[in-house]
């Protein structure tokens, strides 16, 4: 029966050992979320919140990230101007020519260490990390023009399944790989 729900286990000795199981782990991406980031926020700072998911899809268009992709799919149906240019920063972002600017979108670290984000702008990253989201800064060679924030969601049933298993005695856990606030803000959501 455990088979023919995905569940693989071999032999009697361990289902007899799951039983007297205290605690179950789960992975949190793709199994207590959907496993891709989307848009959750645009702060509009220095152009307005259309603009700035315009110009940051054109910045991220031909990018593979999962980032990029969640961007780009909150721009779906926007007519996105051409960019040329376009090179990663590893690990921090992406930049290109767009309509004749430099733009990039980046994290929060570099935005700042170009001297682009600062005071309000930066407060409002930190408490959209403090969310748990992944927040991606689109500026020029001046000034933040926006704060884009992502997150990877809990799926809809996930809260259930945990009130479920804390209802049986069990304790849910969640391992993830991400940053602890991220981890913390979507435990949170689900009740762990």
């Amino acid at each position: 029966s455990g088979a023919r729900r995905g569940l693989l286990m071999k032999g009697g000795a361990v289902i007899e050992a799951v039983a007297g199981g205290t605690q179950v782990a789960f992975d949190k991406t793709g199994t207590l979320t959907h496993g891709r980031p989307v848009v959750t926020d645009i702060v509009a700072l220095g152009a307005d919140g259309p603009e700035v998911l315009r110009l940051a899809a054109a910045v991220e268009a031909g990018s593979s990230h999962p980032l990029a992709q969640a961007i780009l799919g909150k721009a779906a149906g926007i007519a996105l101007p051409a960019s040329s240019e376009a090179r990663a920063i590893v690990g921090k972002g992406v930049s290109a020519r767009v309509e004749g600017r430099a733009l990039t979108v980046a994290s929060p670290r570099l935005a700042a260490d170009s001297g682009a984000l600062a005071g309000d702008g930066l407060q409002q990253a930190a408490q959209l990390e403090g969310q748990g989201k992944t927040v991606a800064v689109l500026f020029d060679e001046h000034r933040a023009l926006g704060l884009i924030a992502l997150r990877d969601e809990p799926r809809p049933d996930a809260a259930e399944a945990m009130r479920q298993l804390r209802a049986l005695g069990l304790t849910p856990t969640i391992l993830t790989g991400d940053n602890p606030r991220t981890a913390a803000a979507i435990a949170g959501d689900l009740g762990t």
